[in-house]
């Protein structure tokens, strides 16, 4: 049990998950981010072949508490900036997870080449391929459709 305010707000990590999980690329995750323009502001491209079913990248999270949560959506600029997460939570977001762009048959016309992959067990989120993605295409995902793990 958590004694301290620090260890209270710390965000939940499974041991026996953290174990499991896929290391990152010794050279780094292949991806990077970049200027697209001013309708769709940044977004994230492979530098090199993606293959279907591989980690992009994961990024650490700092889950708020649903309190914390609802009191950012009177600040819009952050509200935009953060994370669904589990249990009403919403989650701050390291690396290039906020420059992922949204892509949706419905709004786009194109579906994702990414998922999203909330992964509670080791307070993370995950970006996996869908199908290949070839270097230097966009990685995008679609923002309703996040799909969570325990693990």
């Amino acid at each position: 049990d958590p004694k301290t305010v620090h260890e209270k707000n710390a965000p939940f990590v499974c041991k026996a998950c953290i174990q499991k999980i896929e290391p990152p690329p010794i050279d780094g995750w292949h991806v990077v981010s970049r200027w697209i323009g001013p309708s769709k502001g940044r977004g994230v491209f492979a530098k090199s072949r993606i293959e279907r079913g591989s980690l992009i990248e994961r990024c650490w999270v700092m889950p708020l508490e649903v309190e914390e949560s609802t009191k950012t959506k009177l600040l819009p600029t952050l509200n935009r900036y953060l994370f669904p997460w589990v249990d009403g939570q919403r989650a701050m977001i390291s690396g290039d997870g906020l420059l992922y762009n949204h892509s949706s048959k419905e709004s786009t016309g194109r579906d994702p080449n990414a998922e999203c992959v909330l992964r509670r067990g080791i307070s993370a989120i995950e970006f996996r391929a869908l199908r290949d993605i070839q270097e230097g295409d966009e990685i995008t995902w679609n923002y309703k459709k996040a799909v969570t793990r325990v693990r």
